[in-house]
């Protein structure tokens, strides 16, 4: 298969934004469908003519974005022309990854104890000033690809093994079910929203970039509320799912 169409046709533009954005534009066409595997960058640099520096740059872009993979022993592979999630259920992270047969995993850039604000105190049902952990934590796909970034506030006094408690290999809906407070149900909203500088930072993406934004607070069975936590992604790599009657 030839890659090559349209190639140096637009003054000014690199090649490898212009590689970029021909593949783009082929994954989220469906030309080329989720799963396929893609041929080897040698083989595309050839396609291409170009050096497999320039053609690598556009893959890593590719990676970063969420819409190829690279799997040790199968190659290159097309990952997703954009990831949907169903809002209408309450669902982790880690669940939803591990249901798409994906590896899951998230890094910790940030935790540590605060006093909650009235805003904070508010949602967790908690008094303005009591301690709470505020945790940042990316959430990644396939060991690298960062969908998301989280920013969790949690009450100290209801959740204090999180103090020694390694959150980079696991699920916190799991935790908080082992520990004896099992999450049932959820509120949250939806918006979308740009992203800030320090947002843009963790998701490699350019600042004010048009992201993905949600809260939510957790609650268990008694309507006790566990966590509150913001989600950002990047606006191209996911869509909502609803399902409505009347």
């Amino acid at each position: 298969m030839s890659y090559t169409a349209d190639m140096r046709k637009v003054k000014g533009v690199p090649l490898y934004v212009q590689i970029r954005e021909s593949f783009r534009l082929r994954i989220q066409s469906g030309e080329l469908e989720v799963g396929s595997q893609l041929p080897s960058e040698e083989t595309l640099a050839k396609d291409y003519g170009v050096s497999r520096m320039t053609l690598r740059r556009a893959m890593n872009d590719l990676v970063e974005e969420g819409l190829i993979v690279r799997k040790h022993g199968e190659g290159t592979l097309v990952f997703s022309a954009k990831v949907t999630r169903d809002y209408a259920t309450l669902t982790s992270f880690y669940e939803d990854a591990q249901s798409r047969g994906l590896k899951p995993s998230s890094r910790v850039v940030k935790k540590k104890i605060i006093k909650a604000d009235s805003e904070i105190a508010k949602k967790l049902m908690i008094n303005e000033g009591e301690p709470v952990f505020n945790i940042i934590r990316l959430r990644l796909v396939e060991d690298n690809m960062v969908m998301a970034v989280h920013d969790l506030y949690i009450p100290v006094s209801l959740c204090p093994w999180i103090e020694d408690t390694n959150l980079e290999q696991a699920s916190l809906y799991d935790l908080y079910d082992r520990h004896g407070l099992p999450i049932a149900w959820g509120s949250q909203i939806v918006e979308a929203r740009s992203a800030t500088e320090e947002q843009a930072k963790y998701l490699n993406i350019e600042s004010d970039s048009p992201v993905l934004y949600s809260e939510r607070v957790s609650y268990t069975s008694k309507n006790l509320p566990v966590e509150r936590v913001v989600a950002v992604s990047p606006g191209d790599r996911f869509s909502i799912k609803l399902v409505m009657r009347r």
